[in-house]
């Protein structure tokens, strides 16, 4: 066994390649996703003037989510998918602007009757402002993503590093203990 043979490189730099990989396949769907997503009904005149800022969105918002109004919100998504149905929730009121996530404006609503948190996103899209829902293209798209996958990459990367510092270390002592069986050393 020779020295350059302790390590399968290649295969070393493959596995710390896998996250960047992982993540750059998850940002493509994303994009894909992307393609065909919103309905062009909803980007009319009317809507692009109605839905200019985010207090009218804001507004409809709380309406939507008092009267459970899928049609409402299915209008503020503008999503080709239309909105899952809507539970009213006549106790949920807007509170404040809670942060800000790339282009998405994070609003805190709050339920009144058992004070728990609603948070609703908005941001703008094609010339409007609409609300987003927290599923797999909004974390892509918002930036998200990174609270996650940063610490999954950097604890897959030390994974791999240790193991492969082991397997150095067991190899070399076995090369060492094969040279001292032999007379070699």
């Amino acid at each position: 066994m020779t020295s350059s043979r302790l390590i399968d490189w290649p295969y070393v730099i493959g596995l710390l390649a896998l996250p960047a990989v992982l993540v750059a396949l998850l940002l493509l769907t994303a994009q894909l996703l992307c393609i065909g997503r919103y309905e062009p009904a909803y980007f009319t005149p009317k809507h692009l003037e109605f839905y200019d800022s985010p207090a009218a969105v804001l507004a409809d918002l709380e309406r939507a989510l008092h009267q459970g109004d899928q049609q409402l919100m299915s209008e503020l998504l503008a999503t080709r998918r239309g909105s899952r149905p809507l539970e009213p929730r006549p106790s949920v009121e807007f509170v404040f602007l809670a942060g800000m996530e790339g282009d998405y404006l994070e609003y805190l609503f709050l339920d009144r009757r058992d004070y728990s948190r609603v948070i609703q996103y908005v941001r703008p899209q094609g010339g409007r402002y609409i609300v987003s829902e927290a599923d797999f293209y909004f974390y892509m798209d918002s930036g998200k993503w990174v609270d996650v996958a940063a610490p999954l990459a950097a604890s897959w990367w030390i994974l791999v590093l240790l193991f492969t510092a082991g397997v150095y270390a067991y190899r070399r002592l076995a090369l060492a203990r094969q040279a001292m069986w032999r007379g070699e050393g």
